[in-house]
């Protein structure tokens, strides 16, 4: 434990003192009285029955989620009471802007019902956060799940709490939602600013939020690079609009995948807030996005407008001096033809919505349309106000550059966060391709054409109005890339990968034009169950009779008329049920669509530059399961030849820009071969499958098990997506496999039988794990073993004396009973025998002595039939009884577990009134039956036994 306070819990305390927070010695009130008072008489003129009224309303909050709400409300804006006069006030809980004139205290160790957090964080008497310390060797998850169970024990102070923070190998951050099992967990940068305190205030008051979705209702917080752009936005437009910044315009460039759409809500917020009552405009050039961007505001309840029509644009426009408040707009209604006479009107009046600066245009995916005539017409109605674009592939070209758009000569960009930044955070993860049936490839000729024209920008139906010639080489080329032998070919392809190498993730395969896709999925459907395929893509009245057959056919099999209902009913299949397991598109879905799930893109479409970026980032969402990503890549199988010339593909970007887009598979093998190397150097010894050398190798994984458990996570992942190039790698991973499980099975029983009831996604993905190593036979060779007299006598029979034989179950029994000084003297050994301290005779005796006690308690136990949960209560009570009678004590234990038999259930321990409804039947009992000194102590020590022994429990259910 010293070691643990030493090396985080005072590492953590200096840097807060060194940021400006005060530590304390504090009372275990949930509210830190003095502090608060003094808090609200400082920041507002209020006499002490202001005071009396403001608290009354804090404590009869509720502490579920309709109270959560109005806390963190009070905590924002401050409470409304009436004075003494009947007159509304409202009165401010914390000085937002000044930080320095809040009290900011933390304190350690401090009591709140019966869980005692490392650090809490008050500001103005308040508890804000709680942070959790661990040893740095260990994982933050610990400190975490611990935060979790907490919410459960004290959940009038999580009423108050808004963040919670662990600390071990790194510093993580999360939203308190005591009503979600999980919540997302993430990582500041650099990680500990994000504890000073004008960081931390402003995290409380502009990016904390609660959010409602598919019926449920949980917390935002923001990521680091999402708080860092939302500030360069709101520091120029609110200097822009009160007349102190010279600047309108930025753009923010944030790799697909790093929550554009909240970056944006973030910034319109905090504009609302510090200039007033502006009129922002959320900009898009899609009816998707728009739709991405209405659900979002509904779900955190944001008050909006979504302008319907070009009538309605010039309503707003034209309200007195514009309309006020949060808009959605397509761009393209803005159109110079209907807008030109509104503009000269407003030009002659003294004072309208153009003249205005406190205006902004918050543009989705600006690399688009920020060029032509909607663009120049929006600028011209809104020519005071100020313009931010958000996209993840700006573009460079003449007549068409993002960065001369939005930036300036100095300032290309306000915010960059790219794709290497992305990996490196684990917001998304790498991309390989992989070319496949280099034969059906277009050639060099072929390829250049649509390589060097705009063919992929322009929308399927419009493209009637390229060029003669450059439309009669294309249609040459669609001619290729639209037959059916060929594409039949590409398809039984598909099906075979898709059925060894990404089954049971999901994939999209991109075709080049609607006929084609149609195609691919009557192609798919002689290999594939046709349920397992679907195409989502646009139809048109003129559509042949061949696209027209199969619409009726879709809305039939969805028994939906309007083709936008059934896209929705597609999509929400693709990402949350069994079928369908491949998306075949053209067009749609390219950009925007987010499905985690989604890890192998077929690409049979010429696509270069930004198109070519955002569609194979489809593929780079993290798929997390169990909190653990199963996903090691992205992959894009290449069908056309794109990959083959990736830097004319990519020629716009320069080649700093465009590092990390997408990867050989030879340089993920690399990577794999450095994992492996550093697997192996966790050994200082050879590895094999000699029985002594896997027992020493389980030894030292359990001395970092956090951390090899993560390297092995990494490279089983990678050696999946490498399953056809597995030869090289197999010998090593399957050795390192035999050894992962043997730890699992021998050190960590419990996760090792996670591993066993994983859920059908998880077996599946992992099977080819399983081809390698028996578990089964792992199970019989390293059996659990229950130490009793015929073991110990075979053992001593031994020539060859196996420490590790007699060393697990013993560990094995010391956490069963919960035998905390005996978990910490096998510690000790398995250190000392790690680190060749103490030689192999000397460490056998101590052993073999533990194993005898061990096997005499085992005696006493069976003597009084007592299972081994019992046992571990009936030695609390003997070790805090005043009278060692032994059948009472006996007694004693039975009637404690029969207590709590009777109020148990699944999980009980995150239940705070079932605990403290144990603690106090257990006190009542303990003081009638009398016998015990200092029973409360006793009490304590029982039931934390009883929920550390269900957690157990409950995890290897």
């Amino acid at each position: 434990m010293k070691k643990e306070k030493e090396q985080s819990e005072d590492y953590l305390s200096e840097i807060l003192k060194s940021f400006g927070w005060e530590e304390r010695k504090l009372s275990p009130d949930i509210l830190d009285l003095t502090e608060f008072k003094a808090a609200l008489k400082r920041l507002n003129d209020v006499d002490d029955e202001d005071i009396k009224e403001v608290l009354n309303y804090l404590e009869t909050r509720s502490f579920d989620v309709e109270g959560s709400m109005q806390i963190l409300d009070a905590i924002k804006k401050g409470v409304t009471i009436k004075d003494s006069e009947g007159i509304l006030k409202t009165i401010k809980l914390i000085d937002y802007a000044n930080p320095e004139a809040n009290s900011l205290v933390f304190s350690r160790q401090v009591s709140f019902a019966d869980i005692i957090p490392d650090i809490t964080l008050f500001v103005n008497g308040i508890p804000l956060a709680i942070i959790e310390c661990k040893k740095m060797a260990k994982s933050w998850k610990e400190g975490y799940a611990q935060i979790k169970r907490y919410e459960q024990s004290a959940p009038e102070l999580f009423k108050y709490v808004q963040i919670g923070f662990s600390f071990a190998d790194r510093l993580v951050y999360f939203p308190i939602v005591r009503w979600e099992e999980s919540v997302p967990v993430y990582e500041w940068k650099p990680q500990f600013d994000i504890l000073k305190p004008e960081i931390f205030l402003d995290l409380i008051r502009y990016f904390t939020i609660y959010r409602e979705q598919d019926g449920e209702i949980t917390k935002v917080l923001p990521r680091y690079m999402q708080y860092r752009a939302v500030n360069s936005i709101v520091e120029r437009a609110v200097g822009w609009a009160k007349g102190f910044e010279e600047r309108n315009k930025g753009l923010i460039w944030h790799w697909q995948g790093t929550g554009k759409t909240l970056t944006m809500i973030f910034s319109a917020l905090k504009i609302r807030d510090l200039i007033g009552n502006p009129s922002i405009f959320f900009v898009v050039d899609r009816v998707e996005l728009q739709k991405q961007l209405s659900d979002e505001l509904k779900n955190l309840k944001i008050s909006y407008e979504l302008i319907e029509s070009i009538d309605h644009l010039k309503e707003v426009l034209s309200h007195a001096d514009g309309k006020r408040g949060f808009f959605i707009t397509l761009i393209h209604k803005f159109r110079e033809e209907e807008l030109a006479k509104l503009r000269e009107q407003m030009e002659k009046q003294h004072w309208s919505i153009a003249k205005r600066r406190d205006v902004v245009c918050l543009i989705d995916e600006g690399h688009r349309t920020q060029y032509g005539e909607l663009a120049a017409s929006m600028r011209s109605i809104l020519k005071n106000a100020s313009f931010f674009a958000f996209t993840g592939t700006p573009i460079a070209k003449k007549g068409r550059d993002t960065y001369l758009a939005f930036g300036y000569p100095d300032e290309p960009y306000l915010d960059r966060y790219f794709i290497l930044d992305s990996i490196d955070d684990g917001y998304t993860v790498k991309i390989a391709f992989q070319s496949r049936l280099d034969e059906v490839h277009l050639d060099r000729e072929n390829l250049e054409i649509f390589l060097s024209s705009k063919l992929e920008e322009i929308p399927e139906e419009y493209r009637e109005k390229v060029e003669q010639d450059l439309k009669r080489r294309l249609n040459k080329v669609k001619v290729i890339l639209e037959d059916k032998k060929r594409i039949e070919r590409i398809a039984r392809d598909i099906a075979s990968h898709y059925i060894q190498f990404v089954k049971p993730f999901k994939a999209m395969v991109v075709a080049v034009s609607r006929n084609a896709c149609l195609y691919y999925k009557q192609a798919l459907d002689k290999f594939l169950n046709e349920n397992e395929t679907e195409i989502v893509m646009t139809f048109q009245q003129n559509d042949s009779k061949e696209l027209l057959d199969y619409l009726e056919k879709l809305r039939k099999k969805y028994g939906k008329s309007e083709l936008k209902e059934i896209h929705e009913e597609i999509i929400t299949r693709f990402k949350k049920y069994e079928n369908p397991k491949i998306l075949i598109v053209t067009d749609m879905l390219l950009t925007g669509f987010d499905a985690p799930i989604l890890q192998t893109l077929y690409l049979d479409k010429p696509l270069k530059e930004h198109r070519l970026l955002q569609a194979i980032a489809r593929t780079n969402r993290p798929f997390v399961k169990d909190g653990e990503n199963l996903k090691g890549a992205g992959l894009v199988v290449d069908y056309v030849g794109v990959f083959k010339f990736l830097k004319k593909a990519f020629e716009m970007y320069e080649e700093e820009d465009i590092r990390g887009a997408a990867y050989e598979l030879e340089e993920l093998k690399e990577e794999l071969r450095k994992k492996l190397d550093e697997a192996f150097r966790f050994f200082d010894f050879e590895l094999s499958y000699d029985r002594d050398t896997i027992d020493r190798a389980v030894l030292v994984i359990s001395a970092r098990a956090d951390e090899f458990r993560k390297l092995y996570s990494e490279i089983r992942n990678l050696y999946r997506l490498l399953l056809e190039d597995r030869i090289e790698f197999k010998e090593k991973f399957d050795l390192l496999s035999e050894v992962y499980h043997v730890y699992l099975q021998r050190e960590n029983q419990l996760e090792a039988e996670i591993e066993q009831k994983r859920d059908q996604f998880y077996r599946e993905a992992l099977k080819f794990i399983h081809e390698t190593i028996d578990v089964q036979r792992i199970k019989k060779d390293y059996p659990i073993i229950e130490i009793n007299d015929e073991f110990l006598e075979r053992v001593k029979k031994k020539e060859k004396r196996r420490i590790y034989d007699i060393l697990f179950p013993v560990r094995n029994y010391a956490r069963k009973v919960g035998d905390e000084d005996l978990i910490a003297r096998v510690e000790r050994i398995v250190k000392d025998w790690n680190e060749r301290r103490r030689d192999a005779d000397e460490v056998y005796r101590e052993v073999l002595s533990l194993a005898e006690k061990v096997n005499e308690e085992r005696k006493e136990r069976e003597r009084l039939r007592l299972s081994e949960k019992e046992y571990g209560v009936f030695k609390l009570l003997k070790s805090h009884a005043t009278a060692a009678n032994e059948r009472e004590l006996v007694d004693a234990t039975k009637a404690i577990m029969d207590i709590v038999k009777a109020r148990t259930f699944p999980k009980w321990y995150e239940k705070s009134e079932v605990v403290q409804e144990i603690e106090r039947e257990v006190l009542l009992y303990l003081i009638e039956r009398g016998g015990f000194k200092d029973v409360k102590t006793a009490r304590d020590e029982i039931v934390k036994f009883l929920k550390r022994q269900a957690e157990r429990e409950e995890i290897g259910a």
